[in-house]
């Protein structure tokens, strides 16, 4: 049978101030009345019963998701006790899943992208499930600007399938020749000119058993807790294992990897520039979002600029490119350029032991 797991263990501290650690990206209500977490479960349905959909969180978050998701079984709401990254929290599910169907085949995704088409997301899934045997099948999109904030898929130019009548996988379907995670602009710029080079969506199909042999071969110190995390795991064994990703972990160490180039609109939104996008521009090309807007944000002589107002006035006289963002408790104001290091100031608060606006 097919099953789906999806990771939502990561802190989204580029979504500072609002992603703190009681409420990280997946729980926050980004582009509509549900959180992310909630999108996305729903999202994978009819495809996936509920009774096939794990979820790796936050321990602290697994009453929180119970209320949000009471459909989905107590029994596959796995709280980690401490974040370990993608690869031990995707061996945790494995695990789990195996002891209840051995033959199984698994969707890994993440909680924190945006998908308009649902059902031509489904048809994408269901391919990429079909192709999956013993070698992983990952969803790459087409880039449409040097983005040096994701991951990047290299293929082969002619490995490209032809469709055929009643195929499994109805898309193009490539060799993956490397990884390449997050590069410099200069190299994105590259790779969006050679244009053999895919965004990495963070999905990936994979038949049960050939990802339990690679995590043998790739990350020994994990295979050998794996019949330990598929039963009660105790939080000192979660706490010893490494914290390393899938694709540092095992992706970019195996060959004969796929990629099934999606046809749907997808936006991985990594922080407040991605978001950003989903809000409507003025004359300006400023961005803007307030819950209440009985009071708009002003801006006068400003231009580029992502402004997130929630109750208070915000006013911008003469500025440009700058990103604000107002909560009831703290206020960001960073340089547009500088986005992806909102988690240094994350870090800050945490040296200082500034436990309240974490």
């Amino acid at each position: 049978m097919n099953w789906a797991v999806v990771m939502a263990g990561g802190p989204g501290t580029r979504f500072w101030p609002e992603s703190r650690a009681k409420r990280p990206k997946p729980f926050l209500r980004l582009l509509g009345k549900q959180t992310l977490i909630e999108e996305t479960v729903r999202r994978l349905q009819p495809l996936f019963p509920a009774r096939r959909i794990l979820l790796v969180i936050q321990e602290i978050l697994v009453k929180e998701a119970k209320r949000l998701l009471p459909e989905i079984p107590r029994e596959n709401i796995l709280g980690e006790p401490v974040g370990r990254n993608t690869a031990p929290c995707s061996v945790w599910a494995a695990a789990q899943i195996e002891r209840r169907d051995p033959e199984a085949k698994v969707v890994f995704l993440p909680a924190d992208q945006s998908i308009r088409q649902k059902s031509l997301y489904l048809k994408t899934l269901k391919s990429a499930l079909a192709l999956a045997r013993d070698r992983p099948v990952l969803l790459g999109f087409r880039p449409t600007s040097p983005n040096p904030a994701f991951g990047y898929l290299e293929i082969r130019r002619k490995g490209a399938r032809r469709r055929k009548r009643r195929d499994p996988a109805p898309f193009a379907v490539f060799d993956v020749i490397r990884f390449c995670e997050k590069p410099s602009l200069p190299k994105a710029r590259q790779f969006l000119k050679k244009g053999n080079f895919f965004w990495n969506g963070g999905t990936f199909a994979w038949r049960l058993d050939s990802f339990k042999e690679a995590v043998r071969i790739h990350l020994p110190s994990l295979y050998r807790a794996w019949d330990r995390l598929g039963g009660t795991v105790p939080f000192s064994l979660y706490r010893r294992l490494p914290s390393i990703s899938l694709d540092y972990g095992i992706m970019e160490k195996m060959k004969g990897a796929q990629c099934l180039l999606a046809p749907f609109q997808w936006s991985d939104l990594g922080g407040w520039l991605g978001l950003a996008e989903f809000w409507p521009r003025d004359g300006g090309k400023n961005r803007i979002h307030g819950e209440d807007r009985a009071v708009p944000p002003l801006l006068i002589r400003s231009q580029g600029n992502i402004v997130r107002a929630n109750r208070r006035l915000i006013a911008l006289l003469g500025v440009e490119n700058l990103v604000v963002v107002d909560t009831p408790d703290a206020l960001l104001i960073c340089d547009r350029r500088q986005t992806e290091r909102i988690r240094e100031v994350v870090r800050e608060l945490e040296r200082r032991k500034a436990i309240q606006w974490i």
